[in-house]
Order: structure tokens, then C-alpha cells, then sequence
């Protein structure tokens, strides 16, 4: 084919855009994202002016707001004129509404003055830069404050505002406590026309604490309170001691729950919180009378004296003392409370107040009725009103010789719990009459055989087992007090009106009438006397109250008294016996009566009720056990085997020997022994016995010294020993009874046999 023949081409003009155009394009949109993108996370970027940089640094310093890390320092520099820094912040964009002409920002360090604590956070997590939002169009320039800023909020929690007459010693970053367990701190405080405003935040993990019920208190510091009423040392926590602090308390779980910037009153007492009531009482004389000063009602402490002064107006010259009544004794006040000063006088009527020597003087109250509308004001009593109870009870005449400290008003006890209360004290040709009221709801407590003793002041006896002290509470041994207590019987009686009762001088002799005296015979007196005691399972069921030569001068008659839940050890069959210390070779035994004194032991026996004893020079042999096995070994000499020696297998304990006797035909020993049930398999018919008490020594010529001993504790107190071969283990358990020969010494085949016998699982 040659050229002529080539089609030729044909033009067509070219249509849209060309595609080269898409690469501009693409470039403006990348360029706008990046620059979208950097604005992102560049942040919003802000300056503030400090007075110094101490304590900032680039990019270590956070900006934190609730709690949460919302920017940082990215630059510092020195002002201009050189008098401060301006810091660049770069924040979070998401806080961009926050940020307005009227927020304001401030540098958070730990400062610690008697003035306060703050920022004790920052001592571990390092200094930081918080904010307060404020109103007004977005800024970008600042000035930092000093500190933070009144009511400033900056962490999450529950916001509460407490009402108070004053400050005090709280400031910004005292703690809030529930507990004794920090939950909150203050956040700040202002100025209010009725006082001050504080508010105060609650983490949120504790939130849940606070409800309705809820009850604010200052802790502040440490409050010592100190007369001679004694001292109150009352401290909170150790922030609160530098900074003072609050404490809450919420009585009621389920209250209504609150919300945030609920208003509640801080109160200046865990007293005044709690609902005390402040009244005032006149008084003609006020002497004695202090800041701290008790007020009591029925020998509680019910309030205290907040202060006084002298008044010339109403209803004469005198005082007027207020007094702060606690909860819930407030609810008791009504208009015929009274009031009177209880301090120590000396009358031609007696002696009271004693209880006032030590404490110091008193505001006694009386409550008469139940609660109704109080008052504000009282007049005092000059003296004590009369003590004539109007209240529903029993009354019972008590006689005496003499009342000792006992007086009117004294206390009566029943399990040193207070039931009544002495009424009068009156004299007459025999003696003293007491009369003694008993409150209604213990009435049922007192019988027609009840026992009353006199409790006032203290009592001691004593011996070289140690000391006794006895005394119903403190207010007897100062102002006196009665006791009493009901037997049980088989029938009893209940009191009546206008019984009549003897006072014995002490408990011990009310148990005269319940107690069994007994006498014993004693060869010797040695290691008796007044005092003795006598035990029965290591507890004291006696006590030796006299110790007589008998009429022909043969031995002593020593008279005791059982206790009367131990009666029942004076029988037909029981034995006793006066254990001393033993010391020497062959045994050391009751070292504790080196200290404690001898004692006298008691067997109880099983026969009809006796009183009149025969006592035993030693201890008696022990008696049957009644489990275990019992057995029999017949030797031609007893030796040094005695009651109370061990039984060995393989150098253990598994018995003991508790008799011995010379068998009916006179012509060997019976050795009576016991063993102990775990190991009564090992027990067969086929089993050797030996003595292994002290010491076996063999001398030949050619063989040598062969010297052998069990143990030290045969050696010295003697002991028996046994085996049992292989082949006896298929021989049955022997019964009890069987007898077994004793031998004078162990053979050497014996010691090799080594039989595989289970024994059952010790007790643990």
C-alpha cells in the first residue's frame, strides 16, 4: 500500500474542563484542613500576668480546672518594664466558652501560716494554674490574682453553704470531717448582713453522706477544758489543729436527700449541734460557780455553765449563770424544773455535797413531770428541795447502829446499777433508822428476804494471794451508798410497803445467812490461818475464819465457811488436805503457794450432808479413772513407784500409776495403773512391763560399765516402762483388770521390738 492510499484525519473540537485544573483545587482544600487541623490541636492560646514566675515552668506547669487537666504553660517571659512575667497558656478548646473578659486565673502552691493550709495537693503533684469562669465577651489577655478568689470552685463535688456568726479560726482548706475521716474542705467564705456565708465542698465519693439530718460543727484546733471538775482535752484531726476544720454528723440515714448549695448552720459545739438549750438561772450566790461548771441531774452531767455575772435588778443583788443543757435532756425542761448549787457544807444537819470536794461545785436539776413548754429564765433554789420522791415506788425502812457516810439523797444499787435512793435519816433509841425509796420499774427486784449492806466508800482485803478492792462506783465512796441483793429460794416473797430490813456493814456479811460453816481437824497448824482458802478445780469455794488448838492440844480446829454455791462439797466421803510447797530431788511441786499462801483442797464426796471433817495429813491416792484401761502389775517391792508416776512407750506418756496396795496374801505388791484410752491398743496379752525408775548400772571385767536410765524424769520420780512384740499384735486388746507382771529390769530383746499398731487420731 503506498501513501496515496492513507486515510486522512478529521478534527474535532475538545469539550468541559481540563483535568489539569483538579490539582490546584486539591491543594487549597489540603491547606485548609491542615490549617483546620493545627487550629484544633494548637488549642486556644492565652496570656496572664504574674507578679513572678516562681513556681511555673514550661511545660511541666498544668492549667487545671475540676479537677481535670485542661492546658499548660508553653511560654514565659519577662514583661516589659521587668516587674512581672507574662505566661502563654494554650487550653483546651472544649473550655473555650469558660474563657471571658471577667475569668480569672491564679497560680495554686501549698502554703502553710497560722492562718491556714492550702494547696496540699500540690506537695505531690506540683504546682498548677487554676481558674475561676466569669462573665462577659471571649479575652485572650489576664491578670492573675494573688490567690484564689472567695467562693471560688474548682473541684467537683457537693457544694454546701454553712451559716455562722464568725469565722473563727476556719480558712480556705480546712477540712470537713465525718468520722474522724477528711471528706471536704472549705472553699471560701464571705461577708453576709447576718454574718458569714462559707462554703464548703464534699467530694463526691461522700456526697451520699450528707442529707437533711445533717449537722455542722467547728473543730478547731485544741480545746482544753480544766477546774476541778478534771480536764477535757478535745482534738480534731491534725490539719484541723493549724487550720480549724468542720464536723459532720448525720443522725438519720434515710433523711431527705439535698442538693447542691444547700444552706445549713454551723453550729460554734458539737453540743449546741446536737440541740442543746441556753437558759438562764438566778442565783443569790453564785460561789464556787465557774466557766465548765457541771450541771447534773440524778448524778448525770446533763450541761455546763457558759458563764455568769453579777446583777443588782432581779429579783435582788445576786448572779445570773447561764447554763447550756444538752441533748436530749433539754426536752426535760419545763416550768417546774429547779435549780439549786450543790457545794460541801457543814450544818448542825450534817454534812453534803461531798461528791463537791472532788469535782468541784455543781448546778444540781430536778425535773418534776414530763416535758412541756421551758422557759428562759429560772430562779435558783437556796438549798436542795426536800427529797421526798413524788414518783411511783416502794418504800423500806433499813436499820442500823450507825449509818456510816450514808445521808439523804445517798444512792441505792442493785448490781451497781441505781434503783433508789435514801430518803431520811433518822435517829432513834436503838439505832438509825434509813428510809429507802425504790423506783417503781425495780420494785419487783426487792423480796422479803433480800439482803442490804452498806457500799460507801472502799473496801480492801487482802493476804499474799493479793488484794481485794471493792466499791459500787465512784459517787459512794464520797457521798455513800446502800446495795442490796435477793437469794434465790425455792418460794419467794415479794416485798411490801413499810418493811423493814437490817443493814448489814458489808457484802461479805450478807452471806452469813447463805453460807454453810464446816470445821476440820488438822494435826498441825502449819501453813493455816484467818484467811486460808479453800479450792475445789482450782476456784475458791471457802475461806478459813478461825484457827483454834483442839481442847486435849493434839492438833487444830480450823473453822471455814463454803460459799453458798458450794454447799454441796460439805458431804459424807468428801476429803481435804492442805497443799504446801514440796521442794527437793524427787520432785518440786505447788510453787505457785510460795506466793499465794497454802491452801486447802477439797475432794467433794457422794454421802448424806456432814459438817464436821477430819483432815488428811497428805494428798490421798488419786482415784479410779473411769476411762482408759485399767490395769494390774504385781511386784515383789513397791520401790520408789508411787501414785501420780508415768507409764512409757518408747519414752512417751501414755498413763500413770494411781494406787498401789499389798496383795490379800501379803506376799506381793499390786500396782494399779491406768492407761490412757488413745493407747490402750498397744496393750496385749504378750506386752512386758518394767520398772524404769532410777538408774541400772552393770559392771564386768571384760564388758565394761553398762549404765542406763529411761529418763531424767524417771530418774528423779521414778516410772514404769513397757513393750510389745510383733507377734502379740495379733492377740486382742486385754480387758480391763488384767494383771501383769512387774519386772525388776528390761531385757535388751525387749527394746528392739518395734510392732505396727494404729492408733485413732489425737484430739486437738
Amino acid at each position: 500500500m503506498n501513501e496515496t492510499n492513507l486515510p486522512s484525519a478529521t478534527e474535532k473540537p475538545k469539550k468541559g474542563i481540563s483535568a489539569i485544573w483538579l490539582l490546584p483545587l486539591i491543594a487549597v482544600a489540603l491547606s485548609g484542613w491542615l490549617m483546620y487541623k493545627n487550629l484544633i490541636e494548637h488549642g486556644l492560646e492565652v496570656t496572664v500576668s504574674f507578679n513572678n514566675g516562681s513556681g511555673i515552668t514550661v511545660g511541666k506547669t498544668p492549667v487545671v480546672y475540676q479537677g481535670i487537666n485542661v492546658g499548660e504553660v508553653t511560654n514565659l517571659q519577662l514583661d516589659d518594664d521587668l516587674k512581672g512575667v507574662t505566661v502563654t497558656l494554650e487550653l483546651s478548646r472544649q473550655i473555650e466558652p469558660l474563657i471571658r473578659e471577667k475569668t480569672q486565673f491564679w497560680l495554686v502552691q501549698p502554703q502553710i501560716s497560722l492562718s491556714g493550709v492550702s494547696g496540699l495537693d500540690t506537695l505531690v503533684e506540683g504546682n498548677y494554674i487554676s481558674f475561676k469562669p466569669g462573665d462577659g465577651k471571649p479575652a485572650s489577655n489576664f491578670e492573675a490574682l494573688l490567690g484564689p478568689p472567695p467562693l471560688a470552685r474548682t473541684m467537683p463535688g457537693l457544694r454546701l453553704r454553712l451559716e455562722a456568726d464568725s469565722l473563727g479560726s476556719l480558712a480556705v482548706g480546712a477540712p470537713l470531717l465525718y468520722q474522724q475521716i477528711d471528706v471536704g474542705d472549705i472553699e471560701g467564705f464571705q461577708l453576709t448582713d447576718h454574718g458569714v456565708e462559707i462554703v464548703a465542698r464534699v467530694d463526691p465519693v461522700y456526697s451520699h453522706l450528707i442529707n437533711r439530718s445533717s449537722r455542722f460543727w467547728r473543730q478547731s484546733g485544741i480545746k482544753v477544758n480544766a477546774g476541778l471538775q478534771g480536764v477535757e482535752v478535745d482534738v480534731g484531726s491534725f490539719a484541723s489543729i493549724l487550720v480549724g476544720g468542720v464536723v459532720i454528723d448525720t443522725p438519720d440515714k434515710n433523711a431527705e436527700p439535698i442538693e447542691d448549695d444547700a444552706t445549713f448552720t454551723l453550729f460554734a459545739t458539737k453540743e449546741k449541734a446536737a440541740g442543746s438549750r441556753v437558759i438562764t438561772v438566778y442565783f443569790q450566790n453564785p460561789d464556787g460557780l465557774d466557766s465548765g461548771s457541771k450541771v447534773r441531774l440524778n448524778s448525770m452531767d446533763v450541761g455546763r455553765v457558759l458563764n455568769w455575772h453579777f446583777v443588782d435588778n432581779f429579783p435582788a443583788k445576786g448572779a445570773e449563770v447561764r447554763l447550756e443543757i444538752k441533748a436530749p435532756y433539754n426536752t426535760y425542761l419545763n416550768a417546774d424544773t429547779q435549780f439549786w448549787i450543790v457545794k460541801p457544807e457543814v450544818s448542825t444537819e450534817g454534812i453534803r455535797g461531798i461528791d463537791a470536794l472532788i469535782g468541784g461545785p455543781y448546778v444540781a436539776m430536778k425535773v418534776a413531770g414530763e416535758g412541756g413548754s421551758p422557759q428562759k429564765r429560772y430562779t435558783g433554789l437556796a438549798k436542795p428541795p426536800e427529797q421526798k420522791i413524788q414518783d411511783p415506788g416502794l418504800r423500806v425502812t433499813l436499820r442500823s447502829e450507825e449509818p456510816g457516810s450514808i445521808s439523804v439523797g445517798s444512792k441505792v444499787f442493785y448490781r451497781k446499777i441505781v434503783v433508789g435512793q435514801v430518803e431520811h435519816v433518822e435517829l432513834d433509841p436503838r439505832g438509825v433508822n434509813i428510809g429507802v425509796f425504790i423506783h417503781q420499774r425495780y420494785a419487783h427486784l426487792l423480796q422479803r428476804h433480800s439482803l442490804f449492806w452498806n457500799a460507801s466508800g472502799i473496801s480492801i482485803s487482802g493476804n499474799l494471794g493479793g488484794f481485794d478492792i471493792a466499791t459500787e462506783s465512784l459517787s459512794t465512796i464520797v457521798a455513800g451508798g446502800i446495795a442490796f441483793r435477793t437469794p434465790e429460794i425455792a418460794n419467794p416473797q415479794a416485798a411490801w410497803e413499810g418493811l423493814k430490813y437490817t443493814l448489814h456493814t458489808n457484802y461479805e456479811s450478807t452471806l452469813v445467812d447463805d453460807s454453810l460453816d464446816i470445821s476440820l481437824h488438822f494435826n498441825s497448824g502449819s501453813g493455816l490461818n484467818k484467811g486460808t482458802e479453800l479450792k475445789y478445780q482450782g476456784i475458791k469455794v471457802g475461806e478459813v475464819y478461825a484457827v483454834e488448838l483442839d481442847e486435849n492440844l493434839h492438833g487444830v480446829n480450823v473453822k471455814a465457811r463454803l460459799s453458798p454455791s458450794a454447799k454441796g462439797l460439805a458431804r459424807s466421803g468428801s476429803e481435804f488436805w492442805l497443799v504446801k510447797p514440796q521442794l527437793g530431788l524427787v520432785g518440786t511441786r505447788n510453787l505457785e503457794t510460795l506466793v499465794t499462801g497454802s491452801y486447802i483442797i477439797v475432794r467433794p464426796g457422794e454421802g448424806k450432808p456432814k459438817r464436821h471433817f477430819v483432815a488428811l495429813d497428805s494428798q490421798p491416792a488419786l482415784r479410779k479413772p473411769e476411762t482408759g484401761l485399767n490395769l494390774i502389775l504385781t511386784a515383789s517391792q513397791r520401790g520408789s513407784i508411787k501414785a501420780g508416776n508415768k507409764v512409757f512407750y518408747r519414752d512417751i506418756p501414755v498413763g500413770e500409776v494411781f494406787d498401789f496396795e499389798l496383795a490379800p496374801d501379803s506376799t506381793k505388791t499390786l500396782i494399779h495403773i491406768n492407761i490412757h484410752p488413745r493407747y490402750t491398743a498397744l496393750i496385749r496379752r504378750g506386752t512386758r512391763f518394767w520398772n524404769a525408775s532410777g538408774v541400772a548400772v552393770n559392771v564386768g571385767l571384760f564388758s565394761g560399765a553398762n549404765i542406763r536410765s529411761k529418763s531424767i524424769e524417771s530418774l528423779l520420780e521414778g516410772g514404769i516402762a513397757f513393750a510389745t512384740p510383733e507377734e502379740a499384735v495379733k492377740e486382742p486388746i486385754v480387758p480391763a483388770g488384767t494383771v501383769f507382771r512387774l519386772n525388776d529390769s528390761v531385757e535388751s530383746r525387749w527394746l528392739e521390738w518395734a510392732p505396727k499398731i494404729a492408733l485413732p487420731q489425737a484430739a486437738r
